[in-house]
């Protein structure tokens, strides 16, 4: 268009297009306006590119390793804290511990001198001792469980020729010793001797002591 007016993109006036440039609007001439139009469009388009790729580059380093196993990353369940259950009162106090309790025997009768001495050891606990108007009668334990029957002939000293010393059991309520073919029962307040079939003597007991 060298040499020929032109008319102005903006305003539409007629120029020199010596000057190359609207006089009335000063907007540039026709070709130089696409030209710069151009480059603009390509400038865009390469901003846009760089653009994308980075976006692209950006997810693909998000992306889960391939070690990972299954859709999802592994993740390990963090281990809790153990917690100590304490047991306590309405009013926040802990209770005691009852301690264990055990039998005392400390108020057991000892067997009396007269029988205690023909015990196997020399001692024992006195389960019973009662009399009855001719004998003394005494039932007593040793330290290994073991029970024994004495009598005595009331009144008189202990001896070979005036006492017995049996092993006894405990039956029923009372105990029983058995001397061969004779019986001794104490039971029901009562000392009953016995041979076979044959009540010997049936005596009233009372307690001594």
């Amino acid at each position: 268009m060298a040499g020929f007016p032109w008319t102005c993109a903006q305003c539409g006036a007629v120029n020199d297009p010596v000057a190359r440039r609207c006089g009335t609007c000063k907007g540039l001439a026709p070709g130089r306006a696409r030209a710069r139009a151009l480059w603009v469009l390509l400038t865009l388009m390469v901003v846009a590119g760089v653009a994308v790729g980075g976006v692209l580059l950006f997810t693909g380093d998000s992306q889960p390793p391939s070690s990972a196993s299954g859709p999802f990353p592994e993740y390990t369940t963090p281990a809790l804290p153990t917690t100590e259950t304490v047991i306590t009162t309405a009013n926040g106090v802990t209770p005691p511990v009852t301690p264990s309790t055990t039998t005392s025997t400390s108020a057991d009768k000892p067997c009396p001198g007269d029988a205690a001495r023909y015990l196997p050891g020399g001692t024992g606990t006195a389960l019973l001792v009662a009399q009855t108007a001719k004998s003394l009668v005494t039932i007593c334990r040793t330290p290994d469980g073991r029970i024994f029957y004495d009598g005595q002939a009331r009144g008189q000293a202990a001896s070979d020729d005036t006492h017995i010393m049996l092993p006894a059991q405990a039956e029923g309520g009372g105990f029983v010793a058995v001397n061969g073919d004779y019986r001794y029962q104490v039971d029901g307040g009562r000392l009953v001797v016995s041979a076979g079939s044959e009540v010997l003597s049936d005596e009233e007991l009372t307690t001594v002591g």
